[in-house]
């Protein structure tokens, strides 16, 4: 078929020869100098093999340069094929909304193409559709079939099969803007197009399912820490104070104690979804003068432990610390709750309190929560441990400690963890200071 495109062309070539003719000429005079000033010969092989490859490697950049220019000139509306691929964007295609993704690469392609519209039919697919660009763009009213059907369609200028992993799709382009027809090495470009516009379709929608089953894991995966962590306790307690209130053998005191328990379950269980909502919120402890032993013998006593789990206790005479009972007493639930997964429910659970010197500070009440558990590799605890979404636990969110560590940071305090390796259990480490230091620094 004829193209005058390609006829174009070809005076590019024309004038990329006579260009290339006098670089030769130009190049062969200029060594013929040089060559004559360092040896005194007149005419040199060397010059002329010089300013051949001069004139050979300067041949394809010209032609190359001169069609660019014509196409500017001469059709401003041809497709460039390597410029339409960049500009498409297959990786911020996959950035879209997934609502988005179809009809945004519908306008590239008719941007790229200079087409007036274009049409993608995936009615052939399960679940598949038909989008068009613009809205308003002409309808494809049937599933057409035949060659001849898509040749013939009268709104539509080419259809190109388009590859794709579940099935046979279509792209439809309307006429180029500009109203040339289209040659076959316009088709051949067109073709390319359509190969990669259905790999970047491909790859925006499988990106987007993985995405998706991204956040369907982490949702599955907080489900699963609930149920079977924080929310999975507390349950069990509202079970057991429910099966003592069902069994008809209580007295009116022993009711009324069984009711302030739910009222105080179900208020953890609010303040724990609170947190887990947004674990950067802001902790605004109110701190006032807390008797440190007696909050950690009621959050031993009033918790439901496994039978084959032995709790020790060693709680020092203390002053008050400044602290608040509610946050503090999550804090250390939550130690306990992980000591209790470490040891797969069964050994024993050490909690002490005692008053230390701090060498660079006043005194301070240092609780210890020491198991038996599988333990924590130094690396982790350095570098991981109270970080947010840290976890050991195959499980675990690693969200508890980190929440641990902000309150007892608010508090004025530190925690810490130490382990001697893998299967030799862990000590977690809360220091609070005293409500006096801390009364006697707010009066200076």
């Amino acid at each position: 078929m004829f193209s005058f495109r390609r006829l174009v062309h070809s005076f590019a070539y024309f004038g990329a020869t006579l260009a290339a003719i006098a670089v030769f000429v130009f190049v062969l005079m200029l060594a013929e100098s040089v060559v004559y000033a360092m040896t005194g010969q007149p005419v040199s092989v060397w010059a002329m093999v010089i300013a051949a490859i001069a004139a050979a490697f300067g041949y394809a950049p010209v032609v190359q340069s001169m069609q660019r220019a014509l196409d500017r000139l001469f059709f401003r509306h041809q497709l460039d094929t390597l410029a339409a691929i960049r500009q498409l964007g297959a990786g911020d295609l996959a950035q879209l909304p997934v609502e988005d993704v179809e009809s945004a690469l519908l306008e590239r392609i008719s941007n790229v193409s200079h087409r007036a519209y274009a049409a993608l039919d995936e009615r052939n697919l399960p679940d598949g559709d038909c989008y068009y660009y613009p809205a308003d763009a002409p309808k494809l009213e049937t599933t057409y079939q035949t060659q001849d059907q898509i040749q013939n369609h009268r709104d539509f200028e080419l259809c190109l099969k388009l590859p794709g992993a579940s099935g046979e799709s279509y792209l439809w382009l309307g006429p180029r803007l500009d109203g040339w027809p289209m040659d076959n090495e316009e088709r051949a470009s067109l073709e390319s197009l359509s190969k990669f516009s259905g790999m970047s379709l491909e790859h925006a929608r499988l990106t987007h399912q993985q995405s998706e089953a991204a956040r369907l894991d982490s949702l599955s995966r907080v489900t699963k820490q609930l149920h079977s962590h924080d929310l999975k306790n507390r349950l069990h307690d509202l079970s057991f104070l429910a099966h003592h209130l069902s069994s008809g053998k209580l007295d009116e005191e022993d009711v009324q104690r069984m009711l302030a328990a739910i009222r105080k379950v179900t208020g953890r269980m609010q303040t724990l979804m609170q947190r887990m909502s947004d674990p950067n919120a802001p902790v605004d402890p109110i701190l006032a003068p807390l008797d440190l032993p007696m909050l950690l013998k009621s959050t031993i006593k009033e918790r439901l432990w496994p039978e084959s789990l032995t709790i020790v206790q060693d709680f020092d005479n203390l002053p008050a610390v400044a602290g608040d009972a509610d946050l503090l007493q999550g804090v250390f639930e939550n130690l306990y709750d992980n000591a209790v997964q470490a040891m797969q429910r069964q050994g024993e659970l050490r909690v002490e309190a005692r008053l230390i010197n701090h060498e660079a500070g006043p005194e301070m009440v240092e609780v210890r929560v020491q198991d038996q558990g599988y333990g924590i590799t130094e690396s982790f605890i350095r570098y991981r441990l109270f970080r947010l979404f840290a976890t050991s636990k195959s499980n675990g969110l690693g969200i508890g400690l980190y929440l641990s560590r902000r309150i007892v940071e608010a508090h004025g305090g530190t925690i810490a963890a130490e382990s001697e390796g893998a299967g030799k259990g862990s000590t977690f480490i809360v220091c609070l200071p005293l409500w006096q230091n801390m009364h006697e620094h707010d009066d200076k």
